[in-house]
């Protein structure tokens, strides 16, 4: 496979935390979601050419592997809902996606590109000793492992995507327009207020758990700039096994458009009626729908 040339100038920007405090309350936010994982885990933090990532490890080291990929700004702890039941079957790598908010470091070459994202992944693959494995992303993460997927279709066995935003449909106007006015630095209480309109405590401990960590992440986290994905050019053909699972009510693409072009480019897809785009609220319909896809190592697209 022929290589593209790589940026490879060392970031010069300071990535530090604008204060201690601030610091300290994102990272036990994070901590306080990371302790709904149900199940014993692991944590590596690999150097690699880009920072250094953070990968968190659950189940049989002998079982197939499976990556996941969060959402943006999600982390590694958005998947407490799930990871009891995927680490029973799988030996489960959780990364922290690099640029983003969580544990990964971004100190070294720049991320300038989606390109350069899978770059970073297939560092991390090799890290990891991964010749192979299962690949599941939500959101933003979804959008990444069907790069990686194009891009090294050797390396994913089978594939899982979960209401990935522009790989199968265009983002919403109301979805554009939202980024178009996002403020790129809200307080704590803004970006909370944002997250869910409802007065703090009304939702379970996990979840409002898991909204403190998002708001932290966006108020105060010294992330790198975002690096914009958009449509890939003339999908027609998914390269592995792939379940796409979108939701019903997703706030970021048209579902039924998304639904279509992904069954055209091959994918087994399902639309969960009702479902808003993080999708992991519904746990029982996503966790079977995962698990019954990564069971059928041996079938066709």
């Amino acid at each position: 496979m022929t290589s593209r040339p790589r940026n490879v100038e060392a970031l010069t920007e300071d990535r530090s935390f604008a204060a201690p405090e601030l610091e300290t309350a994102y990272f036990s936010a994070y901590d306080a979601v990371m302790s709904y994982w149900p199940v014993p885990a692991e944590t590596v933090d690999l150097p690699g050419r880009y920072g250094t990532t953070r990968v968190t490890s659950a189940g049989p080291t002998a079982a197939p592997p499976l990556v996941l990929l969060h959402g943006y700004g999600g982390t590694s702890a958005m998947w407490y809902p799930v990871i009891g039941s995927l680490a029973e079957e799988h030996h489960v790598r959780a990364v922290d996606t690099m640029g983003e908010p969580g544990r990964s470091k971004h100190t070294g070459t720049a991320l300038t590109s989606m390109d350069d994202l899978v770059d970073w992944l297939a560092e991390t693959f090799d890290l990891l000793d991964l010749p192979a494995a299962d690949l599941c992303g939500q959101s933003l993460g979804g959008h990444l492992a069907l790069r990686f997927a194009l891009a090294h279709p050797e390396r994913v066995r089978r594939l899982v995507l979960l209401d990935p935003p522009l790989v199968f449909a265009g983002l919403s106007p109301e979805f554009e327009k939202l980024g178009r006015n996002r403020d790129p630095h809200p307080t704590f209480d803004n970006a909370r207020a944002m997250l869910a309109p409802g007065p703090p405590g009304s939702a379970s401990a996990d979840v409002e758990a898991y909204l403190d960590l998002l708001a932290h992440g966006a108020a105060h986290f010294p992330s790198s700039p975002i690096v914009h994905p958009h449509l890939p050019d003339g999908l027609t053909h998914l390269p592995v096994p792939t379940l796409v699972a979108l939701a019903g009510a997703s706030q970021v693409h048209d579902s039924k458009a998304a639904a279509e072009a992904a069954q055209h480019a091959g994918a087994h897809t399902v639309i969960l009626p009702g479902a808003g785009h993080g999708l992991l609220a519904d746990v029982e319909p996503v966790r079977s729908l995962v698990l019954e896809h990564l069971r059928q190592k041996d079938s066709p697209t």
